[in-house]
This record gives C-alpha cells, structure tokens and sequence, in this order.
C-alpha cells in the first residue's frame, strides 16, 4: 500500500491528474490519495469503496475512457452554453445602454426583452447541452485542474457576437426610425432582427472548433427542435392577434422579412 500511495504522490508532484483504481484493502489509501479514486463495485471490498470516489458498478475499465469522454463533452458545452448566453446579454445590455446613452427610444420594450430572454433563449441555450461533441475534442490531451470555465478567448467571442447582434440591430431600428416617432412597426422590425440574429447566434454556439458551414444541420435533433419552437413562437408573437396587442407588435410583410 505504501508503494502505491508513493507513486501516486510522485506524479502529483509533477502537476499530474491521477486516477487511481483498485479493488482491494491494501488500494485503500492510494485510492484516498489519488484526485480520483476508482473502485470496483462487484468484486471490490467495502474499505475500497469507502475510500473511492467513483465506484464501477460493471467492473469494466471501458467504463471508464467513456466517463471521461462524457466529462470532455459536457465541459465543451457548457463553454458554449456560456458564450451563448453572454453574448446575448451583452447585446441587450449594450443596445439599452446605447439609446440611454444618446438620448434615443428604446429599441425593444420590457415584454420583448422578457421574450427574448426566457423564452427565445431558454429551449435553444438548453439544447447546446447535448450537442454531440467532436472526436478530436474527446482525445484532446487532459486540461489543467486549475484553468478557468471562462476564458480570454470564449469572452473576446460572446463581445465579438453581441456586437454583431448590436449592429444589425440597431441598423433596421434607425433606418424604421425615420421620424424620429416610436411605431409599432419600428419595434417589431428591430424585434425580429435581434430575434433572428440571436437564432443564428445560438446555431454559430453550437461548437468552438468549427465555422458555422461545417456544422452538421442534423447532428443535434434536441436543437433542432428548440429553434423550431423558438421560431413558431416568434411568428405567434408577430401574427397572432392577442399576442400583438401583449407584446406591441404589427404583422410584417413578406418584403420586410425577407429584408430581416
């Protein structure tokens, strides 16, 4: 037991993550030392799996390479969950403080930004969840214990997004805004831009590796489905008379969607 709690501390000592698994008593301790102790559920004794962190309940290794694998793939996605969400928040944020800022109307009213935050965000920010991850993604080297959720490089893409949103956005609201008059009209033009490019938004999310035009379009049904929703409530919003009257908004025509 010595031994094996000895070579356990000795690749600790050079910054490595050590798995260790074992069956028996005398694993006992270098399981307890090891960052991840893993004992076997059929044959192993009660102290190793006292001392475990994972117990393996089919006693197969295999099991093993694909919890790390899930692992890999559930961190990859909820960095793109992150950047998702950051950046639509940044665009909403950024849009507000903007008309504050010079004295303009502001582009979207509450029930608009409430739709777009909890229900337009909800179901295609959940389906990034379960996005299939990519092979090279999951025999990447293993990352450091200690390096953030959050990087340099995920924030400089959700402020590079949001400020795409931002402009497109407040481009159609100040070519609608021509009178200097608020209309209905002007809200749901710039209603549906931001709708639409947080649509596509969340679509370039759904990997960090990959251009959005080498992304599979059937690879994540759950996705598919949630901005499938997310558009036919859009359309209910704009063309659904009661829906109108709650969130402000006027039918738009084929012209102006297809200028969206």
């Amino acid at each position: 037991p010595r031994h094996k709690l000895a070579l356990v501390r000795a690749l600790q000592s050079q910054g490595e993550i050590v798995a260790m698994t074992g069956d028996g008593v005398n694993d006992a301790t270098a399981l307890k030392g090891a960052d991840i102790g893993i004992s076997m559920g059929c044959n192993g004794t009660d102290v190793a799996k006292e001392a475990s962190d994972i117990v393996l309940a089919d006693d197969d290794f295999t099991t093993i390479t694909k919890a790390v694998a899930e692992g890999k793939g559930i961190f990859f996605n909820i960095r793109n969950f992150l950047s998702f969400q950051l950046s639509t928040s940044f665009a909403a944020l950024t849009m507000a403080s903007i008309a504050s800022a010079f004295g303009m109307p502001s582009p979207l009213n509450a029930m608009q930004i409430l739709w777009i935050n909890i229900i337009m965000d909800g179901p295609p920010a959940q389906s990034l969840g379960v996005e299939p991850v990519d092979d090279k993604i999951l025999r990447a080297k293993p990352r450091s214990a200690n390096e953030d959720i959050v990087t340099r490089a995920l924030l400089a893409r959700a402020v590079t997004s949001a400020a795409l949103i931002v402009y497109c956005t407040l481009k159609v609201f100040s070519n609608e805004l021509d009178d200097g008059n608020v209309t209905r009209r002007d809200t749901t033009m710039t209603f549906m831009t931001f709708v639409n490019c947080d649509l596509f938004n969340a679509y370039v999310c759904r990997s960090s590796t990959k251009a959005f035009y080498e992304l599979s379009l059937w690879s994540n049904p759950t996705f598919l489905f949630a901005i499938g929703g997310s558009i036919l409530g859009q359309l209910l919003v704009i063309y659904f008379p009661p829906l109108q009257e709650v969130f402000q908004t006027e039918a738009l025509g084929l012209h102006d969607l297809v200028y969206i």
